[in-house]
């Protein structure tokens, strides 16, 4: 009925006007409302991405003294109490993402408040269905990483520098958000358009323009006044400091990129987001002074520019870069007007969205729910361990961050790093779970790929631990005794538990299954020729090898399949 209302131009009340007032509030809000009880469920249910346990991992490694990187780390000051939520880092991720959907809910806002403020009420509703349907938000939106908040600020910012008077406290709101959304991600920049665009609208009053740039300005004095005390207070680690950090990132993510770094991603945006990007174009191409036209253009330009040129445009980003070029989707639903068009564009992004929903709702966090309770029971108390992405957020971490972008840099310097590490830090876990570390663990042979450990390295964690389930692995090694003593080597010294079918003599000791032993030195072990054992760290909750079923704990992006 909603849609019949919203196509019908020929009987309307109102004839050929702007869209039937209520009918399109109605759609508006019944999609509100079921994205919001969507985005809730999927706070619990949907499977937690690799950043956003490292986002965890940066409050808990701040709260220890271990943070090593200052840029893009200020947040951590804001979620300390996130710590503290019972429920281990699931529990913890689970209030995170509710928090992040309050602040989507006002990015939201946002897009509404300036798209009435360029068209009419109706087709800013059109623009929320756009946006709250479009490619990768309800499921990436409320994710507990930088970029809902970023754009919960820098959108805030923009509605209140194009609709408000610029007050003393609009102006104060302005310089803070902005400093905010700054702080917590250099992907910041990608708004300057936007920004831009909103002093040309305000250009007709130079009162207002001069407000502007003066929070501007106290933004920019702010954001560098809290980012020096925030990184006065932490030891970089080599290759972390601020300029070091800003400059890989500018020269990994920008300048080496070549252009659409992401096509595929972009490609399954506009796809899956088709009707927005319709009206958004209806939108860019409508009638208008010079003045208008700059302005939607420097409301699509930062999505334009990002897809053309930034390496790390995932799916979660189009949920943050997207915010502006829905205000232009209003431009274009105004334009279009009331009529079969629109309304098959609002079914068409229903649909997709629809879809979204279902996919989003399907991938699960029930294993990674169980992983992270076995690791917590089998260890209490933190340990090192060596993993994909700090997924023991609240444990202290051995390695570096193996995303695309880390594991090009481990590649580039050549030098092995897990002997190292693991001399220095003795970390008795391992969680091989994503690909680096599965296949290092798991594949036949040490193969040498880019994408993949140096070949010093597999062979050293191969050494080094035993499989215990799902994608858990413990310090340990497997035994296969010959005719003469086997002299065993053990990288990680502690206590270690015998797993045998028949008793074996170590140093002297006759020890059967079950038994331990503390191991700081090689061992010499006698047996029957051809027997088999295991020697496995000992872990403080008892071993329960079918406790996990194998597979993936992590549901990955979504792709085209070509």
């Amino acid at each position: 009925m909603m849609l019949r209302e919203l196509v019908n131009s020929g009987h309307a009340q109102h004839g050929h006007g702007p869209l039937t007032q209520m009918s399109v509030r109605e759609v508006m809000r019944a999609v509100a409302v079921v994205a919001t009880t969507i985005l809730v469920a999927l706070a619990w249910t949907r499977n937690v991405n690799w950043d956003e346990f490292y986002f965890l991992s940066q409050v808990y490694a701040n709260q220890d003294g271990r943070l090593d990187r200052p840029l893009q780390t200020a947040f951590v000051h804001a979620f300390g109490w996130i710590a503290h939520v019972p429920g281990h880092e699931m529990g913890q991720i689970f209030v995170a993402r509710l928090v992040m959907t309050a602040l989507f809910a006002t990015t939201v806002f946002s897009i509404h408040r300036i798209s009435r403020e360029l068209t009419e009420r109706d087709a800013a509703d059109i623009a929320v269905i756009a946006f709250l349907t479009s490619g990768f938000v309800l499921a990436h939106s409320t994710s507990f990483r930088a970029d809902p908040i970023a754009a919960a600020f820098l959108m805030g910012a923009l509605a209140i520098m194009m609709t408000g008077r610029m007050s003393a406290w609009q102006i104060v709101a302005v310089a803070l958000l902005s400093a905010g959304g700054l702080l917590v991600t250099i992907k910041a920049v990608f708004y300057l358009p936007a920004y831009l665009g909103a002093l040309v609208w305000r250009w007709d009053d130079r009162r207002v323009v001069l407000r502007i740039l003066l929070a501007g300005i106290i933004g920019l004095a702010v954001a560098a006044g809290l980012y020096i005390g925030h990184a006065a207070g932490i030891v970089s680690a080599p290759g972390n400091e601020t300029t070091a950090n800003a400059h890989n990132a500018l020269t990994t993510a920008l300048l080496d990129a070549g252009l659409v770094p992401r096509s595929r991603e972009a490609l399954l945006w506009a796809l899956l987001s088709i009707g927005a990007v319709m009206l958004a174009l209806l939108g860019l191409t409508a009638p208008g002074s010079i003045r208008t036209r700059l302005v939607r253009m420097g409301l699509v330009l930062p999505l334009v520019l990002s897809v053309l040129f930034y390496r790390n445009a995932f799916p979660y980003f189009f949920a943050y870069i997207t915010p502006p070029f829905m205000v232009v989707a209003a431009v274009g639903a105004s334009a279009l007007g009331r009529g079969r068009a629109l309304g098959a564009l609002v079914t068409l992004m229903l649909a997709t969205g629809t879809g979204q929903a279902v996919k989003a709702l399907s991938e699960g966090a029930g294993l990674q729910r169980a992983t992270l309770a076995e690791v917590h029971r089998l260890f209490p108390d933190p340990v090192h361990y060596i993993d994909h992405n700090a997924m023991v957020a609240s444990f202290p971490r051995a390695d570096f961050f193996m995303s695309t972008w880390g594991l090009a840099r481990y590649r580039a310097a050549g030098q092995p790093v897990m002997a190292d590490q693991i001399e220095h830090t003795a970390p008795p876990l391992l969680l091989a779970n994503r690909w680096a570390l599965h296949h290092a663990m798991t594949a036949p042979r040490v193969q040498d790929h880019p994408m993949l450990l140096l070949p010093d390295d597999q062979a050293v964690l191969r050494s080094a631990y035993v499989h215990y389930s799902g994608v858990i692995w413990l310090a340990g090694r497997e035994v296969m005794l010959g005719a003469e003593p086997e002299t065993i080597v053990l990288p990680i010294p502690g206590r270690y538990r015998l797993e045998s079918a028949a008793p074996v003599m170590i140093d002297g000791q006759m020890l059967t299954d079950g038994m331990t032993l503390d191991i700081s030195t090689p061992v010499v072990a006698t047996g029957a020729a051809n027997q088999s054992f295991r020697l496995v760290w000992d872990t403080h909750g008892a071993p329960r090898p079918n406790a996990l079923p194998s597979g993936g704990v992590y549901a990955g992006f979504w792709q085209l399949p070509f």
